[in-house]
């Protein structure tokens, strides 16, 4: 039948390439206009996965539930491969944390072979793997000990401003914003007053169609990362990027959930520590790693305690989020901003053959849910996402707010009049009526706890 709204499929194994295949065509066929710019000239196509880093954080050897799967990307390729009649090129790209091993992240489940395989069948297409970090980093003891450039996005950078439509207009945490580094006058020399820009890979910006590949799982600062949150990896430097506000919900922050002399001493420790790394370098950096390592056993793990704004009360990391992808829907190569009416192609793919459920999304433990969703729309596929994990959607911020009706909007409909296809029962169901994947549910991140409750 034909249907234009998301859908789930259920996916035993990876290497039930047939069925992965047959799911990945009925997803990017949806659309007709989709499929006319896919055969018409040598459009440019993005493929973005989740490559976050190579593997969990703490076990080298795991990385199926961390990352989205090569069989996965390779049926994504492969069919966008047919329906451009083998022109054009494909990037398959992402901006992993800024100290990931790139090449240790495309190596997994023999990726080059299978792609190199695809080329052969379609000589005429332009296909590789593109790093869009312009800078990586050294750690030790979780301490950046150096920065390297990295050659980044080969088309550069677009610096997109959405000013007073930005999330974060009026953001009473405004000069408090926590990045990916320590030298926080980064992120808010960018999210200041009519100020709100994002550095945005040029590919992303300029290509024809987006594909969100991204991995089913649970996410510290935001609930789950799926669609929406994938878009994290088009950006150039993460240091634009508001992870947290410094700070408990009483002084107006998001950094820990509750005021106590442990959350204060830990605050103004971390502070004179950035300090003293930026005016003493090399000692600095020294003693801040004995003290980040004394605080561990003091004030506990953040494995185990919430800080860093990783739990259900962050409102700074699920705006940033929906700015990046209002930016990549609506942007210009030139900074302008499209019409409302067009933005751009996109279509999502989610792998959740295996997924990722506790502490994620860089030490979650795996799930065997089986299921592939897709879908045009990022909202409205993240929102079928949460119920395949046993959530609500209305609980979680960064889908919640999706549906909002805004300047340059994600979705056009609502999430209570949501329809679903859903595969594994062949019919169109409302988005609560979608079961779980597996019987009970995800496991949430530990700071997460309340999703439970509300699904």
């Amino acid at each position: 039948m034909d249907f234009a709204g998301p859908r789930i499929g259920r996916i035993g194994s990876y290497d039930d390439t047939d069925a992965i295949g047959a799911f990945v065509r009925r997803a990017l066929t949806t659309s007709a206009s989709l499929q006319e710019t896919l055969g018409k000239g040598s459009p440019l196509v993005v493929v973005k996965p989740n490559w976050v880093q190579e593997s969990h954080e703490y076990i080298p050897d795991r990385w199926l539930p961390v990352i989205t799967h090569p069989a996965v990307i390779v049926a994504v390729v492969e069919t966008l491969a047919e329906l451009m009649d083998g022109r054009g090129e494909i990037c398959i790209c992402d901006a992993p944390h800024t100290y990931a091993n790139f090449d240790a992240i495309v190596a997994r489940g023999d990726l080059p072979g299978r792609l190199e395989r695809v080329r052969q069948r379609f000589p005429k297409l332009t296909l590789g793997t593109l790093d869009l970090r312009r800078e990586v980093w050294l750690r030790k003891e979780e301490v950046i000990v150096e920065r390297r450039q990295n050659g980044g996005d080969p088309r550069g950078y677009v610096a997109l401003n959405l000013s007073k439509d930005s999330l974060f207009y009026r953001h009473p945490g405004e000069g408090r914003f926590y990045g990916a580094d320590y030298e926080t006058e980064v992120v808010n020399s960018h999210h200041h007053g009519e100020t709100h820009e994002y550095l945005i890979a040029a590919t992303p910006v300029e290509c024809d169609v987006f594909v969100n590949v991204p991995k089913l799982k649970t996410h510290k600062k935001t609930g789950l990362t799926c669609s929406l949150k994938n878009l994290v990896g088009i950006n150039g430097d993460k240091n634009w990027l508001p992870h947290h506000t410094e700070g408990t919900p009483q002084r107006q922050g998001d950094e820990f959930p509750d005021e106590s002399w442990t959350r204060q001493l830990e605050l103004q420790t971390k502070r004179f520590g950035r300090k003293l790394m930026a005016n003493v370098p090399g000692v600095g950096n020294w003693v801040y790693r004995k003290m980040r390592n004394s605080g561990k056993k003091m004030l506990g793990d953040s494995e185990t305690v919430v800080r860093n704004g990783n739990w259900h009360g962050n409102d700074t990391c699920w705006r940033m989020a929906l700015d990046l992808n209002r930016a990549l829907l609506y942007g210009n190569r030139d900074s302008s901003w499209r019409e409302a009416d067009a933005a751009k192609h996109y279509v999502c793919i989610v792998d959740g053959i295996i997924g990722g459920q506790g502490n994620g999304p860089i030490a979650p433990d795996p799930i065997d849910a089986g299921v592939l969703i897709g879908g045009v729309n990022p909202a409205e596929v993240d929102a079928t996402a949460c119920r395949a994990m046993g959530f609500s959607p209305a609980g979680i911020p960064i889908v919640a707010n999706a549906f909002a009706s805004r300047r340059w909007p994600i979705v056009q409909g609502t999430l209570e009049s949501l329809r679903v296809f859903d595969e594994r029962i062949d019919d169109a169901v409302e988005i609560e009526q979608v079961e779980p994947a597996v019987p009970g549910g995800f496991v949430p991140h530990f700071g997460w706890q309340a999703l439970k409750q509300s699904a």
